[in-house]
């Protein structure tokens, strides 16, 4: 019995090994090169990925998207109609192939997690789609989108981090702006000044129309933005567009992704003559975390800070969309690169965008070898 605990002992100390060595990122995730010099915050602590090319089911709440069920009268919404949120207008939407990144979708259309809008509106509401996530603890940090918008005249779709009216950063697209060729993204900074305006950043210095030299409903692209203390930064497939400075928000909040219609003809037009996806490929966060027991699982796997064990983030160079739909998550690296982090699993088979989370097979052994030691 004692030659079998010392054995059960080499293997405890064999396996903790292992799981060090393959661990990586323990002191987060840069949008600088780890061999920068980093500043407070260009490296983040936490991050949340969504693959929802290869991710089905009735729940995105496991996913840590909550779907929102709430009405909005036609005068809150400040226009023709009201807007009637619906959990039934968000749907996850795989890829049929659960191997492939392109190909056809398990209901039609586009691939992705759909928000719809829809054509047929009761009781002066027009159905619409909205999502929150779980979290409510991102202070700073690089969010990022593959999306597709509705190529439908008369919705708004938007892609967004929110505290309170004040502390809002926005990407918003409008369809009725969308031309042969080009489209437009309205970046916004809602500030206590757009809120004394009646919610109008447009007067303000975080308000920019950013124009498109390509129609945002024909491809998905990767829309970004990079919250620090003193800019906020917008990016498409990995470009800059613009960079604010003031007004920067200061507290902690949660990303959303809505799509809706009001009727109002100096916003969103519509509804649309039928109904209407706005469709998200992938969602990828790296920020920094005020929630407690997030900031004690850091500082236990990074005591000390080290560069070394930074990882950079992948830039999305090129639209995310066809051929060049396969991106790069950590979630679904070979090696252990979210320590202590909540992954997300697809769950279409076991396709290519099943993550392999290293670290559990390592409990799992851990917990056998302490059981048999007991005996």
């Amino acid at each position: 019995m004692l030659c079998l605990r010392g054995v059960v002992r080499t293997l405890l100390c064999l396996a903790l090994t292992i799981y060090r060595a393959n661990a990586e990122c323990e002191c987060g995730y840069s949008i600088n090169k780890t061999t920068d010099t980093t500043t407070t915050y260009d490296v983040f602590t936490d991050l949340m990925e969504n693959d929802f090319l290869h991710t089905s089911g009735d729940n995105c709440t496991e996913f840590g998207w909550r779907p929102q069920q709430y009405n909005v009268s036609a005068r809150d919404a400040r226009g023709p109609y009201g807007k009637e949120f619906d959990v039934a207008n968000v749907v996850l939407n795989p890829l049929e192939d659960s191997h492939m990144w392109s190909g056809n979708a398990k209901y039609g259309g586009d691939a992705g997690l759909n928000l719809w809008v829809r054509a047929d509106y009761t009781d002066e509401v027009v159905g619409s789609a909205e999502v929150a996530t779980v979290r409510d603890d991102a202070l700073y940090g690089s969010f990022r989108v593959g999306m597709k918008l509705s190529a439908q005249n008369g919705t708004c779709g938007a892609f967004f981090w929110y505290y309170n009216n004040s502390q809002e950063i926005d990407m918003e697209f409008l369809s009725r702006q969308f031309n042969e060729s080009q489209g437009t993204v309205q970046l916004v900074l809602q500030s206590p000044e757009s809120v004394r305006d009646g919610f109008d950043a447009s007067g303000t210095a975080g308000y920019q129309i950013q124009h498109l030299p390509f129609r945002p409903d024909e491809k998905f692209h990767e829309y970004r933005f990079d919250w620090t203390p003193n800019s906020v930064i917008f990016y498409v497939d990995g470009q800059i567009m613009h960079t604010m400075t003031e007004n920067i928000p200061n507290s902690a909040g949660r990303m959303f992704m809505n799509h809706w219609s009001n009727g109002d003809p100096q916003w969103s037009a519509g509804p649309p003559a039928e109904d209407t996806s706005m469709t998200v490929s992938y969602i990828k966060a790296y920020f920094n975390s005020t929630d407690s027991e997030r900031a004690k699982e850091y500082s236990k796997q990074c005591p000390v800070f080290d560069a070394a064990k930074v990882c950079s983030i992948p830039e999305q160079t090129v639209a995310p969309d066809g051929g060049d739909a396969k991106t790069y998550f950590f979630s679904q690296d070979g090696g252990e690169k979210t320590p202590g982090q909540s992954t997300y699993h697809t769950t279409n088979g076991s396709g290519a965008g099943r993550p392999l989370r290293v670290h559990t097979i390592y409990v799992s052994l851990l917990v056998s070898l302490l059981s048999w030691a007991s005996i």
